[in-house]
């Protein structure tokens, strides 16, 4: 019996650690903070963006800030740099930013996969009633 228990608890050491050959894969991206602002055009305020991977095999939260493709949707009200840095622009506005991850970072999943994460970014003008007069509170 206590032999057999051995033989058991080495086989589980063993074959657990291994992920049942399961490769890690990013199944999710989140971008914080969701929502950010400035209040002011052409003031060149700047927030700094991250980007953070859910992984499974092993299930882990990974920063990939510096590792994923950052974007504006708008870019006349805000610019975002490779690293997450986003900073205003001449424009007021809601604009999108957005952190893309493929492959290899997201494991090797199929040809052309990716995954994306999505945050908004303001730039109010309260003396401008064409422009948001305030910026949206981040959850």
């Amino acid at each position: 019996m206590r032999k057999m228990c051995w033989v058991l608890l080495l086989a589980v050491v063993v074959a657990f650690p291994l992920g049942c050959g399961h490769p890690t894969t990013m199944v999710a991206l989140t971008v914080t903070p969701s929502t950010a602002g400035v209040v002011g055009v052409g003031v060149s305020g700047q927030i700094q963006f991250k980007a953070t991977g859910q992984f499974v095999n092993p299930s882990e939260n990974v920063d990939v800030t510096n590792q994923v493709a950052w974007a504006s949707l708008v870019p006349q009200v805000v610019t975002v740099n490779q690293q997450g840095l986003a900073t205003s622009g001449a424009a007021c506005g809601v604009s999108a930013i957005t952190a893309t991850a493929s492959e290899p970072l997201i494991g090797n999943v199929g040809t052309g996969a990716i995954v994306t994460g999505t945050a908004s970014f303001t730039v109010a003008n309260p003396n401008d009633p064409a422009c948001p007069q305030t910026i949206p509170t981040s959850d």
